[in-house]
């Protein structure tokens, strides 16, 4: 067995619970970390979440990860999802430009000035919002809770968007509205 191998379940429970230290770290160097941990975040929600068949266009189409508006993580999402998959489908990164470019998306992380790219109805695509960026709330919301990302999770939301969102990661989160 290649060494690292059985270290990954134990990578991943750390990074779940990777405590975000701001009181005690400069400033750049907390919003670094603290946008690390959101993109390992967004990454893992994909295996989390379910969306319809017809969400995607064949059983090998990726899981589109996007990044609407100004990008706080510095690469730390592509890094992130590099290599990673979700239900066997691997993941992909974009930067959309347009409504009708964010509608190819599975999630999407509103980062400031994006909310102008949020395609309208419900489609069925995961909104991800951050407490650090505005007070509107996605379907996933993130915020900073005693010195560590956590998020909130609108179920309602999720729901009449026709996406799924495990138990598992409902017990993780701040609160659910709606479940």
């Amino acid at each position: 067995m290649r060494p690292g191998r059985r270290s990954l379940p134990v990578l991943v429970a750390l990074l779940w619970s990777l405590p975000l230290h701001v009181f005690a770290a400069p400033a750049s160097l907390q919003t670094n970390l603290e946008y690390s941990v959101k993109a390992n975040y967004l990454v893992r929600f994909a295996a989390f979440v379910e969306w319809p068949p017809r969400s995607f266009a064949d059983s090998r189409s990726p899981v589109v990860l996007c990044v609407a508006g100004r990008d706080p993580f510095a690469g730390s999402l592509d890094r992130a999802a590099r290599a990673q998959t979700a239900y066997g489908r691997p993941l992909i990164v974009r930067r959309p430009a347009t409504v009708e470019a964010a509608a190819g998306c599975h999630i999407l992380y509103v980062g400031s000035g994006g909310g102008s790219l949020v395609p309208a109805g419900q489609p069925a695509i995961l909104h991800v919002t951050d407490g650090a960026v505005s007070t509107d709330r996605g379907m996933i919301h993130f915020a900073v809770s005693n010195d560590r990302v956590r998020f909130h999770i609108d179920l309602q939301a999720a729901s009449r968007s026709r996406l799924s969102i495990s138990s598992r990661l409902l017990n993780l989160a701040l609160s659910v509205r709606g479940g």
